[in-house]
């Protein structure tokens, strides 16, 4: 007995799926889902993680955690009992001042931020490639500049790689392998900066121009000046963090007293690290995914030939 196929009514080239994409409001998602993850990991930190280190293991075995072999001293505490890890994080320990890293290093914390991450990063990877392609169309357009497509197609696959190797913070356990830990968030940092560079050089080299700024020769003078603090605080930030990474420790002049406020050096690092890299492209990003043509996306496929 044959076999009937369905009648096809059009033809593949006419089936077309179609998407309007302000590829802006993919990263604007993505720091709204790393903020989403920082807040959801202080809760956990907060009511699941201080009360449990602070009644200490139940079998009182000096494993994990709790295992304060190294600058205990520094402390006063012993391996195997309970403490405030508020107040005496590893972190605390090995830098001299804690990061919003504390609040996922310890379980359960760090499992169930681990959970959430994927939001973040499948929102930033997902910019990334968008990104690119709009780059890409741009050039072909002759909007942009050999250089700078260049350079976006040297950083993209860093980009992609970076952003994927974040997760390695919960594999390596911080209190455990400070080093290797630290490598994860390095990547972060490299990836954020590299992208937060991009983005404002695509503003300065497609002229691109914002009335709410003042035009044109507003536009490039505020993307200059962020472009420059970025340059600025990226290197200092970034050269702290390596410094992590091959010593395991903080460097000695991130906990010398920095000139504002009663913080150490590396604290006031980080705090306008987080402005540049983390609320500023928030708002960048918000601002530009309002302003910008959205990327047309049409997908499409050749029409099928079933054969019995």
């Amino acid at each position: 007995m044959a076999t009937k196929l369905a009648p096809v009514n059009k033809k593949a080239n006419e089936v077309v799926v179609k998407a309007k994409v302000a590829v802006e409001s993919w990263r604007f998602q993505a720091y709204i889902c790393f903020w989403g993850m920082c807040i959801f990991a202080m809760a956990c930190h907060r009511i699941l993680v201080v009360p449990k280190m602070l009644k200490g293991p139940a079998d009182g075995r000096p494993c994990g955690p709790y295992d304060r072999t190294t600058g205990d001293e520094f402390f006063n505490l012993k391996a195997g009992e309970g403490y405030n890890v508020r107040q005496a994080s590893h972190l605390e320990m090995l830098f001299g001042f804690e990061n919003i890293c504390v609040n996922w290093d310890y379980e359960p914390s760090r499992q169930l931020t681990a959970m959430v991450y994927p939001l973040f990063e499948y929102s930033l990877l997902v910019y990334l490639v968008l990104d690119f392609a709009q780059t890409k169309l741009s050039y072909k357009r002759g909007e942009l500049t050999e250089w700078f497509y260049a350079f976006s197609k040297t950083v993209f696959p860093i980009n992609i790689f970076l952003c994927a190797m974040f997760r390695m913070i919960f594999v390596c356990i911080a209190y455990e392998s400070p080093s290797n830990h630290t490598a994860g968030f390095l990547g972060l940092q490299i990836c954020l900066v590299l992208v937060a560079i991009q983005n404002t050089l695509y503003v300065i080299d497609s002229n691109v121009s914002y009335d709410f700024l003042g035009g044109m020769t507003n536009t490039r003078l505020v993307a200059i000046a962020y472009l420059l603090g970025i340059f600025a605080i990226g290197s200092v930030k970034i050269t702290a963090t390596i410094f992590v990474v091959q010593n395991g420790r903080g460097a000695p002049w991130t906990l010398e007293p920095a000139p504002i406020g009663d913080q150490a050096v590396g604290q006031l690092v980080d705090k306008v690290w987080m402005v540049f890299n983390a609320i500023l492209p928030l708002i960048i990003s918000f601002v530009r995914s309002q302003n910008e043509y959205p990327l047309n996306i049409s997908v499409t496929s050749e029409e099928p030939n079933y054969v019995k």
